[in-house]
């Protein structure tokens, strides 16, 4: 099952599952990579694997059921970041103990040698390393290109893994029906995934390296302006901390102490408001579902309730109250 295609901007966006029954077909684990997959453990190989791509980003997740060993070179020009998602045996990488929610950082050209003891999940982002500085301006080292030039290795523990499958699994969903419509989404989901493997890793950074924090409301106030500034489209925290020059823990703490909630919760009630100010403005073409992806909500169950508990009304009921009618029905956002 696959699908491709590209964005009213021309961003190209694509998305392919398969199944695998064989261990060839583990040599291409993300992008255009080819690398020797050896099978330790006696058994036919099943599992399956699933690719995908947002414009420059490609990122993948999978299952297999046997050990294997896994060595090459993912890219001679992209920067590969893995996680282990689980294993029920023991996982190595040149030699080191890998736990699940590690994240290795691949450098182009940078020598791959993998040991999974056991069936095992993994999921993998590859992208230009280029990019990745402008994605964390904010971060002392993360901001350095020579950063993304050597191997690393970030032990979180199984912490995180959870939220990445979850991520992963609404993105994926949201290519396969095509949801994804504007260069402002894609943007948006294309910064999510980033940061969804790569966040962590800044948190981890700053956490002995604090400097005193600048003025919360001023903060604050800085975050709303830039909101303002881009109301038609959906904003990572990652974006707002690269174009601040903002750590995120200071992001973070600024926005607990001048508003009691985290940035997240903030943004996300700021987007709920600008999806209602959409539809109170609605031209009879609007529909729900394409505003609510658009500004980067992709459960768009979830999204009914968290838009109801906010206003006491469901979207639908929004574009009603404003004397207007959807282009077709939207079962999944109740009346």
């Amino acid at each position: 099952m696959g699908r491709a295609w590209t964005t009213e901007d021309d961003v190209r966006l694509n998305v392919r599952s398969e199944r695998l029954d064989s261990i060839e077909e583990l040599t291409n684990p993300i992008g255009n990579t080819n690398i020797e997959i050896v099978q330790l453990g006696r058994g036919r190989v099943s599992g399956e694997i699933t690719r995908g791509q947002i414009d420059n980003v490609a990122f993948s997740r999978g299952h297999f059921s046997v050990p294997v060993r896994a060595t090459g070179v993912f890219s001679r020009d992209k920067l590969v970041v893995g996680t282990l998602l689980g294993c029920s045996g023991e996982s190595r990488s040149l030699t080191e103990p890998v736990a699940s929610g590690d994240v290795i950082v691949h450098p182009p050209g940078g020598e791959h040698d993998r040991y999974y003891g056991g069936p095992a999940r993994f999921a993998g982002l590859m992208c230009d390393p280029g990019e990745l500085p402008g994605f964390f301006a904010a971060e002392d080292c993360m901001s350095d290109p020579g950063f993304w030039l050597k191997r690393r290795h970030f032990r979180f523990g199984g912490r995180r893994t959870a939220s990445l499958e979850a991520l992963m699994a609404l993105l994926v969903g949201r290519l396969e029906d095509g949801s994804l419509r504007t260069h402002g989404a894609a943007e948006y989901w294309k910064r999510a995934i980033v940061d969804a493997f790569l966040g962590p890793v800044a948190h981890e950074l700053a956490a002995d390296s604090e400097r005193t924090i600048p003025s919360s409301v001023r903060i604050v106030r800085e975050v709303e302006r830039y909101l303002e500034e881009n109301g038609h489209r959906a904003i990572h925290v990652s974006e707002i901390c690269a174009k601040m020059k903002l750590r995120r823990r200071t992001l973070y703490r600024a926005f607990e102490e001048a508003v009691g909630t985290g940035p997240i919760d903030f943004l996300r009630s700021k987007r709920l408001s600008m999806v209602h100010l959409r539809l109170r403005q609605a031209s009879p073409e609007t529909g729900v579902i394409e505003t609510a992806t658009e500004l980067g909500f992709l459960e768009l169950g979830r999204f009914a309730q968290q838009y109801r508990a906010l206003f006491d009304e469901y979207p639908r009921e929004t574009l009603r109250r404003n004397g207007r009618r959807e282009r077709r029905p939207q079962n999944i956002l109740r009346s």
